[in-house]
């Protein structure tokens, strides 16, 4: 096995990290490693924000809860365990890693969730190589639509939101998932 298909297969989302400082050198080249990836047309259209400090993310986090609440409450069958488990104040979404990475995309960006996809995949592999681990989160979906949340972070009003991730140093080994058998619906030849 090759030292990439290796960081492939051990890779794991991290969702409990130790209260250790990362180094701006090291979050720099991740960014650096994200954007890197291939994108649409060579548009190269992705921005990055970084949040460090732990007050900003609490209130990232509980503003997240707070949005995904209200958007479970209107669905003509609420997930009450989901309710009950975003209305616990001691969850936090982005399970308190001393890092948050959002990703968005300017107005020039032709596929920007794919884009963003690959640029996340490069991080999280690269960070994985190098002893950290990442998590995609979910529930900060609603934040791209937050006014004061985007302008916390300076984001021009014409750029999309496209996904956050958390990047620190595992607290514990997390065992790999086994993956289902592969499914290819055809091979023509």
């Amino acid at each position: 096995m090759n030292q990439v298909t290796e960081c492939i297969d051990t890779r794991v989302s991290v969702r409990n990290y130790k209260d250790e400082k990362i180094p701006e050198a090291v979050i720099r080249e991740l960014l650096r490693l994200g954007f890197r990836g291939p994108n649409a047309m060579n548009k190269q259209a992705l921005a990055f924000a970084v949040v460090e400090d732990r007050e900003k993310a609490k209130e990232f986090s509980d503003r997240a809860k707070a949005l995904r609440i209200e958007g479970e409450k209107l669905k003509s069958e609420p997930d009450e365990k989901l309710i009950e488990t975003l209305l616990n104040d001691d969850f936090n979404i982005f399970f308190n890693s001393p890092v948050q990475i959002f990703i968005f995309s300017s107005p020039e960006g032709v596929k920007p969730i794919e884009d963003g996809s690959v640029a996340a995949e490069n991080i999280t592999l690269a960070a994985h190589s190098m002893g950290y681990g990442t998590c995609f989160i979910g529930f900060a979906q609603g934040l791209g639509r937050d006014k004061k949340f985007r302008s916390d972070l300076n984001v021009p009003g014409d750029y999309t939101y496209l996904m956050a991730m958390t990047l620190g140093v595992p607290a514990e080994k997390t065992p790999v998932t086994p993956r289902k058998d592969l499914e290819i619906l055809s091979w023509l030849k």
